[in-house]
């Protein structure tokens, strides 16, 4: 008896694995891990008949349940895939290749025909013109390849304008860099006066429009350099000059675009 009992307890020890086995496999399909179609429906569920009869505790039948309802969603995962790959019109290359092989030359012949639409037509086929058609298809380059003709070149970023090169452009005199954006800052604190602050076209409209360039120019570096701050509200634009040239290295610096009308001076 003790023999026996050992004996069983083993079997049962064994089915037991295979449907924790089952399960894992399951929920890794489930995961997205495996393809659902790996795991073989009809093997399953024989190893759940075969030791269906084996279960006498209630843990037993928990697991045997939990199994089961593991088979059920890959089944139900299967049958998604089958909808979705009907609805697109997916065909298995494998199961293509399968039924090329097993079609008789005449068969062949016959879905050729049904599925060919040439782009040229000659009023008789013949070797030469059917020669002349397989070289054109030969020579004809894959789709991706043609495509890339089609595709914008890269564009390069924008650039930002150094001081050497508005030296070189002639919107900045030839006299030092700083000492013209120190004079440049100082012209600025004094049109703001007392109210600290004014209004940027009032500031950088020159006598004409080279000239209004140039000081839009100086003014964008004074905002660079911390020299001043530049604010927009309401549509209109502002100047401030600090007293003390400040750049806040922990802000993130922000490009603000202003476009100057032809009609400015």
């Amino acid at each position: 008896m003790q023999a026996g009992s050992k004996h069983t307890g083993r079997k049962r020890g064994g089915a037991r694995r295979e449907l924790k086995e089952l399960i894992e496999t399951c929920v890794s399909i489930e995961n997205r891990r495996f393809n659902p179609f790996l795991l073989d429906i009809s093997e399953a569920l024989r190893i759940l008949r075969l030791h269906a009869q084996e279960w006498t505790e209630f843990g037993d039948h928990l697991l045997d349940m939990k199994a089961l309802a593991s088979l059920a969603k890959v089944v139900g995962l299967q049958s998604a895939n089958l909808r979705f790959q009907s609805s697109t019109l997916y065909i298995d290359p494998s199961m293509l290749q399968e039924k090329l092989r097993g079609m008789s030359r005449d068969q062949l012949a016959g879905f050729l025909l049904l599925s060919w639409h040439p782009i040229v037509e000659f009023e008789q086929l013949t070797i030469p013109t059917a020669q002349e058609a397989l070289d054109y298809w030969t020579k004809m380059l894959p789709f991706f390849e043609r495509w890339k003709r089609f595709q914008p070149s890269p564009m390069s970023l924008p650039l930002t304008t150094e001081a050497e090169e508005l030296h070189r452009l002639g919107m900045i005199a030839d006299k030092a860099f700083g000492k013209k954006l120190d004079e440049f800052w100082i012209e600025l604190k004094e049109m703001a006066g007392t109210k600290t602050k004014i209004d940027y076209w009032a500031f950088v409209n020159g006598q004409n429009r080279s000239e209004t360039v140039s000081r839009a120019q100086l003014a964008s570096f004074l905002v660079t350099y911390g020299y001043a701050t530049l604010e927009s509200k309401g549509g209109e634009l502002t100047l401030t000059p600090r007293v003390q040239p400040s750049i806040r290295k922990e802000a993130t610096p922000v490009s603000f675009p202003i476009a100057i009308p032809r009609e400015a001076r």
